[in-house]
């Protein structure tokens, strides 16, 4: 007998998801309690981007505001729009990683990336680091070579004053955020 129309089908519950995923290491110890975890799905969700590139962000954007309205079931997303523009990040931009002390933090830890769960599913992300900026937020990222290759948030800043340092080091670097699956750009410069 078959299934009635919609149970057993598969939906999403995130519209867009980043195609190049960060170079990673075996986890040896498998025990990192020291390192900030990152789901593979949260990997560049909300991510720093060269202001240079809006114009291709933006056009993304519209795109994944598209894909959106044709995949939303109203309990999920029926697909999931794979982005793959911009696989080298921020590392064209050459950000020194030492400008990411211009923003408050929680000392720096090692970044692993895996499904979740438990540290045995999760990969030691080379060149990662990650930090809390209060609370709630988390930046993360990684590096080579004293340069930032990619930079993102888990959660934008809520507090004020997060915020602002956040925003300074966006204009002090010629940044912006970009919020893939809100569908929005933070800190655009000025016209």
């Amino acid at each position: 007998m078959p299934l009635p129309k919609g149970i057993g089908a598969i939906l999403f519950s995130l519209p867009t998801i980043c195609d190049v995923a960060p170079p990673t290491i075996p986890n040896a110890s498998k025990d990192n309690g020291s390192s900030l975890r990152l789901h593979e799905d949260d990997w560049r969700q909300i991510e720093f981007i060269a202001a240079s590139s809006l114009p291709q962000v933006d056009r993304e954007i519209a795109e994944i505001e598209r894909f959106k309205r044709a995949n939303w079931t109203g309990a999920g997303f029926k697909s999931v729009y794979i982005r793959k523009e911009r696989a080298e990040g921020l590392y064209l931009s050459r950000v020194g990683y030492s400008l990411i002390d211009s923003i408050p933090h929680a000392p720096m830890q090692p970044l692993t990336i895996g499904t979740g769960g438990t540290p045995q599913r999760e990969q030691i992300v080379k060149g990662g680091f990650g930090c809390r900026l209060s609370p709630s937020t988390f930046l993360y990222g990684r590096q080579a070579e004293g340069i930032i290759v990619d930079l993102g948030l888990i959660r934008l800043p809520e507090e004020s004053e997060v915020l602002q340092s956040v925003l300074t080091f966006c204009k002090n670097c010629k940044l912006c955020i970009a919020d893939w699956c809100a569908g929005k750009v933070i800190a655009r410069p000025a016209q």
